[in-house]
């Protein structure tokens, strides 16, 4: 397969995939200067965090996923395509290893994942 039609059948089988678990968002919580965001989350202020500082992308810029996962992260969090469902089916693509991958180089940024500040 290529690797559009290799990332076709992804999204396509992701989002099935949310569509029958229905148990709401299945990213991670980022959180940073006392505020805290389910990655993908439309939000101005998670806008202004991740993608306005360039965190997102020195981030993106370290992981091991595939630069094309890595494009479409960025897109859907970062432009005016912002889209949480897509978000969610290409994070619920990474394999284990991507995953604590992408959330260990947050760490490195300063994030804290999945503690919500009082």
């Amino acid at each position: 397969m290529k690797f559009s039609t290799r990332l076709l059948f992804v999204l396509v089988s992701a989002a099935i995939s949310l569509v029958l678990s229905a148990c709401g968002p299945t990213t991670f919580i980022i959180s940073k200067d006392n505020r805290a965001y389910y990655l993908g989350r439309k939000s101005e202020s998670l806008h202004t965090m991740l993608c306005k500082s360039g965190d997102l992308e020195h981030i993106l810029s370290e992981t091991i996923m595939p630069d094309d996962l890595k494009k479409e992260l960025y897109r859907f969090n970062c432009t005016e395509e912002r889209s949480k469902e897509k978000v969610i089916s290409l994070y619920l693509f990474l394999s284990p290893e991507e995953k604590e991958n992408f959330k260990s180089i947050f760490r490195g940024y300063g994030y804290t994942i999945n503690y919500v500040p009082c």
